[in-house]
């Protein structure tokens, strides 16, 4: 049965409904469905990369049988969107603990608020790549103006009932995912170069300390 298409009765039978052998935590043989949430040594890495993962799968499976956009559409744009504000809150704090300042807690969901704390950190690391992190500010600026509270993407309506996505009413899902792709490339470039000058500045500063110890 694909798990996209409305359930057959005949397909699934009796477990068309919850049932008293129903519960969160089933399991059977097949390993490949097993996913491992307590992996990685960096729990940030599996959120970050899961919205981006499944934002891929939506528009890889919409362009494959042009069905869908009309509802997809929403998963899709929240999982961009949330995969960008978990890669900047990241980014944050690997940015803080390269430049030795102390991270708080970035309690916002607002991108362009994120945004104005990660950048100048991310150009002090990073000097020469600012012609291409102006390309992302224009991008996050468009973002933030689609769902500016994190709300447009979920829900309908907003808490004050009025409606969301008032400044947008169509959208190319392949073209808005390759642009995202492009911003997504240099978040984790930036991650991964980040991680890798921490860890070399830590090893070469245990190496030091070792030394001096002699």
């Amino acid at each position: 049965m694909d798990p996209f298409d409305n359930p057959d009765v005949d397909d699934v039978g009796d477990k068309l409904w919850p049932g008293p052998d129903s519960d969160l935590l089933n399991s059977d043989s097949d390993w490949s469905l097993v996913a491992c949430m307590d992996f990685p040594r960096d729990r940030w890495i599996g959120y970050v990369e899961g919205y981006r993962k499944a934002a891929a799968l939506i528009v890889e499976r919409v362009a494959d049988t042009g069905r869908d956009q009309d509802y997809l559409v929403y998963p899709f744009l929240m999982c961009w969107r949330h995969h960008v504000e978990l890669q900047l809150k990241s980014l944050y704090r690997l940015l803080c603990r390269w430049h030795r300042q102390s991270a708080e807690l970035l309690k916002t969901h607002r991108i362009d608020v994120l945004w104005r704390r990660v950048r100048p950190l991310l150009d002090a690391a990073y000097p020469d790549e600012t012609s291409d992190t102006d390309h992302v500010d224009r991008v996050l600026a468009q973002l933030q103006t689609f769902d500016p509270s994190s709300e447009h993407f979920r829900y309908p309506v907003r808490k004050d009932g009025s409606d969301t996505l008032e400044t947008l009413g169509r959208i190319h899902m392949r073209g808005f995912h390759e642009t995202m792709e492009g911003v997504a490339r240099l978040f984790d470039g930036a991650d991964t170069g980040l991680r890798v000058m921490i860890d070399q500045r830590d090893e070469a500063e245990r190496d030091m300390a070792a030394r001096a110890g002699e």
